[in-house]
């Protein structure tokens, strides 16, 4: 069957919105999850952008905008599938968009801020630019949590995982829900969820401050 151009893009994106958007809570166990090079990284990533908003509690202002917006820097396969994916499918009861940007001075109100693996600056200078802004930076780079990001995708084992800083989300204003948390591979912060409360989720009100002190890893 030829799948080819427009028809491929449709069927491609179908595929994406039914099969990887529960990749978010996947337990984290191959056999469970899609398997391995299945849909194109980019695509999985654009995916996990899309949800990730949902696992995250804002602060007012920065919902107060007319839509949301998802900045992305140095990424454009992965700003072509958000391209595809974001009409229609609104973030947070929000319009959603995507604005691909060359620096950081150039995301204006976007509550989401990816940063791809071609960037070649200091990814530390860009945060920093940021301030307390309440903006979710999402980086794909070796030290990207230890740079400042609030999320960093990893690979394993052809898998796209992420992980979480706690410490930079509070940085920035923002609160991860356990749910998040319970699934990445990795996170970063003087606290973690007790076991039980890490299936909580604002949605039941509970909060990620539902936390206990252990070692920084």
């Amino acid at each position: 069957m030829d799948y080819s151009g427009a028809k491929l893009r449709r069927r491609c994106r179908a595929l994406i919105l039914g099969a990887l958007l529960p990749l978010v809570l996947c337990p984290l166990r191959p056999a469970q999850c899609a398997e391995p090079n299945v849909y194109p990284e980019a695509a999985v990533k654009a995916v996990f952008l899309y949800r990730f908003a949902e696992y995250v509690q804002w602060p007012a202002e920065a919902l107060a905008a007319q839509q949301f917006t998802i900045a992305v820097l140095s990424a454009d396969e992965v700003a072509t599938h958000l391209e595809e994916l974001l009409p229609n499918h609104p973030i947070l009861g929000l319009p959603a968009q995507i604005k691909r940007v060359s620096e950081v001075r150039r995301i204006d109100g976007a509550q989401m801020l990816y940063v791809g693996r071609n960037y070649r600056g200091s990814l530390r200078a860009l945060i920093a630019a940021l301030g307390a802004r309440p903006v979710l930076v999402v980086s794909d780079t070796e030290g990207g949590l230890e740079a400042g990001s609030v999320v960093n995708f990893v690979l394993s084992e052809e898998h796209v995982r992420f992980e979480i800083s706690i410490a930079a989300a509070s940085r920035a204003g923002l609160k991860i829900s356990a749910e998040l948390l319970a699934v990445a591979s990795r996170i970063k912060a003087d606290y973690l969820p007790h076991a039980d409360c890490a299936a909580g989720s604002f949605a039941d009100g509970r909060d990620v401050s539902c936390l206990s002190r252990v070692s920084r890893r």
